[in-house]
């Protein structure tokens, strides 16, 4: 078994397919599913985590908005967690799922980059795991001082030149991560 795990992060109906559909969306998609293809065949546990909204929200659990997207991949032994923060390890089992299956790194993707793809990532850094965001798999909504586009590109940026307590977070694509993970 591979010692990496495939977190994908907030794929859910209700932030996806808004008026404007989340940027790159399609291949985000096509992207994460050929990603948890290979982390499944490579024995490496993938982990699917869907945010609990408020009764305000697009994502209310139960609702259509909280399921994740109809194109998506998921197997019956992937891990599914849900979460109340932006940060997919707070208050969740997911620290204790990764240390009790000995893995030690975990590639990241979803959506939002600037939300909750970060906190992810930041605090996945800062737990000690070898972290990896998956540069072409996580994406946004164009925002009011920003495309999505930008907000892609400046938290890949923002991933390479970063240090968390002496760990990095490494935006790499798909290629590469499927290249050196999982061949």
């Amino acid at each position: 078994m591979a010692n990496v795990a495939v977190i994908v992060v907030d794929m859910q109906r209700g932030l996806l397919q808004r008026a404007t559909p989340a940027h790159r969306l399609g291949e985000a998609v096509a992207g994460i599913n050929r990603l948890t293809a290979a982390a499944r065949a490579a024995g490496a546990p993938v982990c699917f985590v869907q945010h609990d909204g408020d009764a305000d929200d697009d994502v209310v659990p139960g609702t259509p908005g909280w399921h994740l997207h109809a194109d998506l991949v998921c197997a019956a032994a992937d891990w599914r967690l849900r979460k109340r923060e932006s940060d997919s390890f707070h208050d969740t089992p997911l620290a204790a799922q990764l240390d009790a299956h000995g893995i030690d790194a975990v590639a990241i993707c979803g959506y939002a980059s600037e939300f909750c793809v970060d906190s992810a990532a930041r605090r996945a850094a800062l737990l000690g795991y070898r972290t990896t965001v998956v540069s072409d798999l996580h994406t946004t909504n164009d925002r009011p001082h920003l495309s999505a586009a930008q907000v892609v590109a400046h938290h890949n940026f923002i991933w390479t030149h970063c240090t968390f307590s002496g760990n990095g977070v490494a935006p790499r694509p798909l290629e590469e991560v499927l290249a050196t993970e999982f061949a």
